[in-house]
């Protein structure tokens, strides 16, 4: 008989927390509820999450210990000052978990010292004994629910990493092949958003199954420097091949072959890279090594058109020797893994990457900390000066849990968060008041935690996925309501404080989430636009800036904290879109959102790329007259996207675009000026072929910028940043 994973799953997670509520209440454990627990937020997709889950839980928990003890140590006697550093320690990891790998780690020290704080009911003079009693219910959850995943159906990674690095690469060959098609083919080639998104997103899913894999595989433990170096090569030729396509958007129908020698080898020579690599990966075989395949200019064809083709060549031109340059990494990357070689030190830079978007300010992330820090203070006040305030320090603690998970997804509609737990827990009455009091042993017991946990996993994956924050809630709340326990008490009066417990939580939590500002989708969407073209303007302006002042310390960091806005954006717009329910939107329509989203990536690389021009102090060679035009091409690109942000609204745009069009019309002059200057010497002849990358990058964002503009003034933003239901 066939069982789905789904119902797979759904029985080793009701089998292990039977057995964890067996063993701790045959040792007579007071709270055997914390082992269950475990078991619940541990049973992931597939066993390297789930081990994953596990390790860092422990990991956490001894940390968050540790952090709980030295707070006792400090301020023993003033809960003032000892609320404080608890809600600095709190802040901490809700601000790290946001752009961490190991986001359970930091989630697990953020609400472990809160629950052993709880489970001392305030008496922090014992909370070493009830410290290391957690830990021992958590181990229970742990160690049980890791022998059930690794010996009762494992559903190991190490396929699922090889299916996504499988579908990776078919996808970088499939869009590849449409790329070199249309440049064979000399046909306008037009952005696909679709194929974009989908291409990003299994570039996504390969990274999480090398992780997963890495924990519940051998083999792959002992090449996870290999496999995260792919992992890595391949994102970059994942942006290479986005950015070839923007290039070409500009440049396919001038019918670059004409203008560019050696095109055709070397669409030939990419797709059997393309192919290598794929059998390579698929067969676990070494990839043929290839050579280097430059593009160069037809520096006498080019005479002949206008400056803006040469500049959409020469950006084409980079493009196509970016993802050369990639594709040939990519190659020793997969060489790497058969042989555990180690190319993946010649990239130093991708672990600072990681540490640079770790510590970088974020606004968003900033939001997130404050709503934890008002929810767990507003909790903290009631239960101080409201009389046997229900639940007591369980609401604080539950708060801090749910809204460290909230900060993971902050995109959650609450309503139907408190809706569907309040649902399950009502469900959970009859089972309480009359099939719970005439249970006589635990065997009688077991069955009905079991088929109880089963019903509620099965159905709650199946509506909402396996790591949804809701399914988790929905299991662990009438967990909370049953309160397992070897002197089980039956009492209406403590079901209904429960439920009204659920209620003040998610109430505290209504009000906390909107503070410092509103976290509906629609309302984060338009901020997280606006904040990021207010970023790119700072960046665009930023090779105007004279270098006495590029020398502070404090404008390095400024422009960092841009690039790190404008590094995120895409990111950060396209979860929020996620939590926006189409349906019930007025003042824009499906199709404008995917569009914005879109030319938002489009714009963010380009961007990106003019940072580096800048950062790189390429050396700009033309006349004086394009470059004064560049200078005034920066000022109104500045202007623009500050207009469009929402800022200096007195700006006539109707001016800025006349200046746009004379600025580019002027430019666009015969090449051959460009040319003499080039044949000048091999300095001059690298300034020219910079500027030209240089206009050719500014032609995109001004084409970008332009079809935002119109995108922009056709959509009713206030009608669309109406504030709905939580």
């Amino acid at each position: 008989m066939h069982i789905s994973r789904t119902a797979k799953e759904s029985l080793k997670l009701a089998a292990a927390l039977v057995t964890v509520y067996a063993i701790a209440m045959s040792i007579n454990w007071e709270k055997p509820f914390w082992g269950g627990f475990a078991v619940i937020v541990c049973s992931q997709a597939n066993l390297g999450q789930s081990l994953n889950r596990a390790i860092l839980w422990m990991l956490g928990t001894l940390f968050a210990m540790l952090g709980g003890w030295i707070i006792v140590a400090l301020f023993p006697q003033d809960r003032w000052l000892f609320m404080i550093a608890l809600s600095i320690w709190v802040s901490a990891c809700v601000y790290f978990i946001q752009r961490s790998r190991y986001q359970y780690f930091w989630i697990t020290c953020g609400y472990v010292i809160l629950m052993l704080w709880d489970a001392t009911g305030g008496d922090l003079s014992i909370s070493y004994e009830e410290g290391i009693l957690r830990v021992q219910e958590s181990l229970l959850g742990i160690v049980v629910y890791g022998l059930f995943a690794v010996l009762v159906w494992p559903n190991c990674s190490s396929g699922e990493l090889q299916k996504a690095s499988a579908q990776l690469l078919d996808s970088h060959r499939i869009f590849a092949a449409s790329c070199f098609s249309r440049l064979k083919n000399k046909e306008k080639l037009k952005i696909n958003p679709e194929k974009r998104v989908d291409l990003l997103k299994v570039d996504a899913r390969l990274r999480s199954s090398i992780s997963d894999a890495s924990s519940d595989s051998y083999e792959v433990w002992e090449s996870r420097k290999q496999w995260d170096h792919f992992g890595s090569r391949a994102t970059a030729v994942t942006q290479s091949l986005l950015k070839l396509e923007e290039s070409l958007a500009l440049s396919s129908n001038l019918g670059i072959s004409n203008f560019l020698v050696g095109v055709n080898d070397y669409v030939e020579d990419m797709q059997r890279r393309f192919d290598g690599i794929k059998k390579g990966v698929a067969n676990s075989e070494l990839v043929d090594t290839v050579e280097e395949k430059a593009i160069f200019a037809d520096i006498e064809k080019i005479k002949g058109i206008s400056t803006f083709d040469t500049a959409a060549l020469s950006v084409t031109r980079r493009s196509l020797n970016d993802l050369e340059v990639e594709s040939r990494s990519l190659i020793d990357s997969v060489n790497d893994i058969k042989n555990l070689g180690d190319s993946y030190s010649k990239f130093p830079a991708e672990r600072g990457a990681h540490w640079f978007g770790f510590f970088m300010p974020d606004p968003d992330r900033l939001a997130n900390v404050v709503r934890v820090l008002v929810g767990i203070w507003i909790a903290y006040l009631a239960y101080l000066f409201v009389p046997d305030m229900l639940g007591g320090l369980l609401v604080v603690l539950l708060i801090t849990i749910i809204a460290i998970l909230a900060a993971m997804s902050p995109q959650i509609k609450l309503f139907e968060t408190c809706f569907y737990t309040i649902l399950v827990c009502l469900m959970s009455a009859p089972l309480y008041f009359f099939v719970m009091p005439k249970l006589h042993g635990f065997y009688s017991l077991g069955v009905m935690i079991f088929i109880w946990t089963f019903v509620i996993s099965y159905f709650a994956v199946r509506v909402f996925g396996p790591q949804s924050m809701i399914r988790t809630l929905v299991l662990i709340f009438p967990q909370i309501v049953f309160n397992f326990n070897n002197y089980q008490e039956y009492s209406f009066a403590v079901y209904t404080n429960y439920l009204f417990v659920l209620a003040i939580i998610f109430c505290i939590l209504a009000v906390s989430r909107n503070i410092p500002f509103s976290s509906h989708p629609e309302r984060n969407f338009k901020n997280n636009i606006d904040r990021f073209l207010n970023s790119a303007a700072c960046l665009v302006l930023e090779g105007d800036i004279p270098d006495y002042k590029k020398q502070s310390i404090f404008y390095r960091v400024y422009i960092l904290y841009h690039l790190n806005i404008v590094s995120i954006s895409h990111k950060n717009v396209l979860y929020w879109k996620d939590g926006i329910d189409e349906k019930c939107i007025r003042g824009m329509s499906g199709d404008q959102i995917a569009r914005i989203v879109d030319l938002l990536m489009l714009i963010s690389n380009q961007v990106q790329i003019l940072y580096r021009i800048d950062k790189c102090k390429m050396n700009l060679i033309a006349t004086k007259r394009m470059l004064r035009e560049a200078f005034i091409w920066r000022c109104l690109a500045g202007k623009i996207f500050f207009y469009l942000s929402g800022k200096k609204r007195n700006i006539h745009i109707d001016a800025l675009r006349r200046g746009y069009r004379r600025i580019f019309e002027r430019a666009n002059v015969d090449v051959s000026e460009l040319m003499e200057l080039r044949a000048c010497s091999k300095e001059s002849k690298e300034g020219v072929s910079n500027f030209l990358y240089f206009l050719g990058v500014a032609h995109c964002i001004n084409n970008y910028l332009a079809e935002f503009f119109r995108l922009s003034e056709s959509v009713d933003w206030e009608c669309f940043c109406e504030e709905k239901c939580l």
